[in-house]
């Protein structure tokens, strides 16, 4: 490959990776082991959630193959477990004694074991789902650390007490805030080596806001649509989720969106950001040989997680609307599982399709579909550059989709490599897939050769051509007098351009039922 990357660490940060993760943590995954077979020598997969089984999870992921090359998952909760931490020098300190408050036999609580030893406890609230304090143990079963979330009045959420404790389970440092921990583990962590920070989670990245260092390059990918939309009198509305990042890029040496859109879209909203770049996520191109250009026309496909935001009932109504429209013939197959698969079900009754729509469940192999299946179904609210919409026009697979912020409308011409429906127009939809029915086949053809030839520009070795090249002048710009003052009048003017625009914040959806 004719490009070269900074001489740096990299490491690629978000909350949490699962066998069962979706497209997010396949795309850093793979873009971790593409950066490390070019050049980047061994990336770090950093995760933040205090899961007990990150042991298994490396293996697990390269026997699913989604992880090659130079590439190792660590687990910031699990590095610290072997982290020496020494006696405090100073001997016990009166205040740490007192805001330390370890679970007990008198505590109610959920324990957490790896391989029979004891992991963490977790105290919860009445709602059995409010997390108030958790406690993790070392493999010899010291406290390692207390992180308490209701100090001011035991039972209600408020006022954060974190502490790391010593080799023998004492109290050694406290802080109020999570981020300033999360700072001391970083530094404690990658030290003064030269360390590119690159942050897909919406959930890890405000952990970085602030945390600045010569030696450290935070890098922030907007994976998702930071906009759900427009109020009344045309203010955006932007994602409870992804706000506080968006109003916080100055903070971020490199920002990097995934189209041109959502860079327009941001830049309105924050003002004239010079470190917010166009990035997109990069496919595996399929060997060529292993696509049947023709195939049956009439079987469609959805890869999706059964959660509001992918609204996968929409597609098995579409379908069924279709089928009524060209008489019968199609089917549909549907891979994912979630929190509305009940909602799923209820459309697959009412609109007696259990026929010819079948559901699969979640699956590792789903995409593979996309070789054999004649059209795909994209019903999603929102999103960034789907990497089911890239793989799926990477193997000829038609997309149909809904208009939305974003990904869909940078890649599909409608009528050229695939159908662009109004957002939300299930009838549209339907229609579309009865057309896709009725073309002749050297049309149906065509669609699948321009879809191939849409997403070559997106293989990894243009994609990372452009990370080469955006990465190399940060760091070049780090060092820079000029760029500091320019950041700091993007810092003046974004403050000045968001309470102009004044965005309204979406509502925050509720978390999930305990399992």
């Amino acid at each position: 490959m004719s490009f070269s990357l900074p001489a740096s660490n990299y490491v690629s940060v978000t909350w949490g990776v699962r066998p069962e993760s979706g497209g997010l943590t396949v795309t850093l995954l793979h873009r971790a082991s593409i950066l490390s077979q070019a050049g980047a020598g061994h990336v770090t997969v950093l995760t933040f959630d205090s899961y007990p089984h990150y042991d298994q999870i490396e293996e697990q992921m390269r026997q699913l193959g989604r992880l090659d090359g130079d590439v190792s998952i660590e687990n910031i909760w699990d590095w610290l477990r072997t982290e020496h931490i020494p006696s405090r020098p100073t001997g016990p300190s009166p205040k740490l004694n007192e805001a330390f408050t370890p679970l007990g036999d008198g505590d109610e609580f959920e324990e957490l074991y790896r391989d029979g030893v004891l992991y963490s406890r977790i105290r919860y609230a009445a709602d059995e789902i409010t997390i108030l304090q958790t406690d993790h143990y070392r493999a010899d079963g010291t406290l390692m650390l207390s992180d308490r979330r209701d100090f001011r009045e035991r039972g209600i959420r408020g006022g954060r007490r974190i502490i790391v404790c010593d080799h023998a389970g004492e109290p050694f440092k406290l802080w109020k805030f999570q981020n300033d921990f999360y700072h001391w583990v970083l530094d404690r962590r990658f030290g003064s080596q030269q360390t590119t920070f690159v942050i897909d989670s919406k959930t890890a990245v405000g952990m970085f806001v602030g945390y600045r260092r010569r030696n450290a390059l935070t890098v922030h990918v907007i994976q998702g649509a930071h906009i759900e939309g427009e109020t009344s009198d045309g203010r955006p509305i932007l994602s409870e989720a992804r706000h506080k990042s968006i109003r916080e890029l100055p903070g971020f040496d490199l920002v990097a969106a995934l189209t041109k859109r959502q860079r327009k879209d941001i830049t309105a909203v924050m003002g004239a950001s010079p470190n917010l770049v166009v990035i997109p996520n990069s496919v595996r191109l399929p060997d060529p040989a292993s696509i049947t250009v023709e195939r049956p026309v009439n079987r469609g496909l959805v890869v999706a997680a059964f959660i509001p935001r992918k609204r996968v009932h929409l597609a098995i109504e579409a379908t069924s609307r279709a089928q009524l429209m060209v008489g019968s013939g199609l089917s549909l197959d549907v891979y994912g599982d979630g929190e509305t698969r009940p909602e799923v079900e209820a459309a697959l009754a009412e609109h007696n399709a259990g026929e010819y729509t079948s559901l699969h469940g979640y699956s590792t192999t789903a995409l593979e579909e996309t070789k054999t299946a004649s059209f795909i179904l994209i019903t999603s609210e929102t999103e960034g550059t789907p990497l089911v919409l890239l793989e799926g026009m990477a193997a000829g697979c038609i997309p149909i989709a809904f208009d939305i912020r974003y990904g869909p409308s940078d890649l599909i011409t409608h009528g050229v490599n695939g159908f662009l429906i109004p957002d939300g127009n299930v009838t549209a939809m339907a229609q579309a897939i009865a057309t896709l029915q009725q073309l002749p086949a050297e049309k149906v053809t065509a669609m699948r050769e321009a879809a191939i030839a849409t997403v070559q520009g997106f293989n990894d070795e243009a994609v990372l051509q452009l990370w080469g090249k955006e990465l190399t002048k940060a760091w070049k710009h780090k060092s820079a007098a000029w760029w500091r003052t320019l950041r700091k009048w993007q810092t003046w003017n974004a403050a000045r351009h968001y309470a102009q625009t004044n965005p309204e914040i979406g509502p925050k959806l509720p978390p999930p039922p305990r399992r």
